[in-house]
């Protein structure tokens, strides 16, 4: 189920009247930031050719069981071609496990009139499981191994477990990739530094992320993003023991294992400027982080997936210090025949619009998965939108397996391609069939503001050789609403 929190000021419709009051704060018309000039000025609907790079999407697809390579495929998404939604090309990665994480390009363009003017050759993908940084080269719709960075070569550096990318528009400037663990594989944030013209990871003179501690802990870190204003970083905490592989059990869903803290870094040198507690548990298990594209304006969001919650991340301007308010909270679900009698959404994914007028969230999937699952008639829940629709549309016929896991969104914010595995550890768990049968990725058209499922577009890997893969990310060739930097 995917949702969407506007920062459009209209009427709301009765759907979104609880969203929507929770959001009032940012929403009123006096504090509401400030659209880029370039995305005022920016022709969406009418320039098509700065579209043509979304005919083409880069798909990470881990093997769903292991026993064969995880790929990089290029999908085609032209629906005038013969071979729309197929399989272009593809490439394997060296070893079987991988379990490649979020992926990206290597360069950034600083601004959106710059991003189909960059080129982009070569797209980091970070595994989990193994350990390894893949540089893969692009070129002609076809794929190479550039670089593989291997995982004693991070365990040098007293790092593991690389998950997220993220690179900068600077001359010069590395590619960032953090990381879960240190070389035993315990919790411990951190990243390392690749540079961009040998693929070598860097040296770093200067004391590491975690060596600066956090309260005196050593936390465990998951994904970051930077904000415009002299090079700001925010990262959360995960999990604070990896060896329990990010599985998720009765006693775990009520538990204060999961971090709950957002952490704001200077980048260069490194320095802890704060630390933001949340509550245990509507922070609990955060898994995303996203600034918003105008360069001007630092507003965040965050979101949390046992907590089920959006937060609004923004800086006073005058005192320097950062605030996240909750601003939606997903209910929780009181249930019967699963791991726990609450059921909380889940939130897996979060994008903010390329003109950041929309942020989509991705939610549920596990009434499908297990049929016995079965909702208590006690849920004090006066707004029944939170609940599983009572029919679903079917793509091309085909059941969509599990829930919606993560997501892209096109530029002109017309298309959000979504896929269904996260984590093969969690597929396992919640959506076995992902497991057995493979992933796949559909599109969801927004008209008029609103979404509807594309039952014409369909990528399904479950007959693929050597199968079945999952689909875990996506990423256009001249970049995505993900992708980039701006400065």
């Amino acid at each position: 189920m995917g949702v969407c929190i506007s920062h459009e000021y209209s009427k709301p419709n009765a759907q979104q009247e609880e969203i929507l009051q929770e959001f009032a704060k940012f929403t009123k018309t006096e504090e509401r930031p400030p659209m880029a000039v370039e995305h005022q000025m920016y022709d969406y609907r009418l320039a098509y050719e700065e579209q043509e790079d979304e005919l083409f999407a880069v798909v990470c697809c881990p093997h769903s069981i292991g026993f064969d390579r995880d790929k990089i495929a290029l999908i085609d998404l032209d629906p005038t071609s013969e071979t729309f939604c197929t399989i272009l090309s593809e490439i394997r990665l060296t070893s079987n496990g991988d379990e490649p994480g979020r992926m990206n390009w290597a360069k950034s363009a600083e601004s959106l009139t710059e991003m189909s003017k960059l080129v982009r050759k070569n797209i980091i993908v970070p595994c989990m499981n193994s350990g390894k940084i893949y540089v893969i080269g692009f070129d002609k719709n076809k794929f190479y191994i550039e670089k593989e960075i291997r995982s004693d070569e991070l365990i040098r550096k007293d790092v593991s477990c690389p998950y997220a990318v993220r690179s900068l528009p600077l001359k010069g400037a590395p590619v960032h990739v953090s990381t879960l663990g240190d070389r035993f594989g315990n919790g411990k944030g951190d990243f390392v530094l690749i540079d961009r013209r040998t693929w070598e990871i860097r040296k770093r003179s200067e004391p590491t992320f975690s060596a600066l501690g956090v309260n005196g802990d050593i936390q465990d870190y998951f994904e970051m993003d930077f904000s415009r204003v002299n090079l700001r970083m925010v990262y959360f905490e995960f999990i604070t023991d990896l060896s329990r592989e990010m599985t998720l059990s009765a006693h775990s869903l009520v538990s204060e294992s999961f971090g709950s803290r957002l952490h704001v870094w200077q980048i260069s040198p490194p320095k802890l400027l704060q630390s933001i507690d949340l509550d245990t548990y509507d922070g609990s298990l955060m898994i995303a982080v996203k600034f918003l594209h105008n360069t001007d304006c630092n507003h965040a969001f965050a979101i949390s997936a046992i907590g089920s919650s959006v937060f609004h991340l923004h800086m006073n301007t005058l005192s320097r210090e950062w605030q996240a308010d909750k601003v939606a909270h997903v209910p929780l679900l009181k249930v019967e025949n699963w791991t726990s009698d609450e059921m909380p959404a889940l939130l897996t994914d979060m994008i903010i619009s390329m003109d950041d007028r929309w942020l989509y969230i991705n939610l549920g999937g596990v009434f499908d998965s297990f049929p016995e699952v079965r909702i208590k008639s006690a849920n004090a829940m006066e707004d029944r939108w939170w609940l599983p629709p009572e029919a679903r549309s079917l793509p091309r016929g085909t059941k969509f397996r599990g829930g919606p896991a993560l997501m892209q969104l096109s530029k002109d914010g017309s298309r959000l391609y979504v896929c269904n595995s996260f984590y093969k550890a969690w597929d396992a768990q919640f959506y076995p069939e992902l497991i057995s049968d493979g992933g796949q990725m559909v599109r969801v058209d927004i008209v008029e503001n609103e979404m509807r499922l594309n039952e014409k577009f369909l990528v399904d890997m479950k007959d693929q050789p050597n199968g079945p893969f999952v689909i875990r990310d996506i990423k256009f060739l001249d970049g995505d609403c993900t992708s980039d930097t701006f400065l």
